[in-house]
């Protein structure tokens, strides 16, 4: 994935399409909601305070069928 080291905003592209990217290059037959609770996981890993990771992990969380936050 990504190593972060800055606490602003990285530029190297808005959460949604970096979001889109990764759903297209998805493997037919994957299992969406698993394969982005691993990426939750990956980011959780980041202790940034980025706000593009911040939605970023919000919408894995989402497509992951988080009921709540996911820390």
């Amino acid at each position: 994935m990504f190593q972060f080291t800055e606490l602003k905003p990285s530029g190297t592209g808005k959460p949604e399409s970096v979001f889109i990217s990764w759903l297209l290059w998805q493997p037919r037959g994957a299992d969406l909601a698993v394969e982005a609770l691993k990426e939750v996981d990956k980011l959780a890993r980041c202790r940034s305070a980025d706000p593009d990771i911040i939605r970023l992990k919000a919408m894995f969380a989402s497509l992951a069928g988080a009921d709540g936050p996911m820390h």
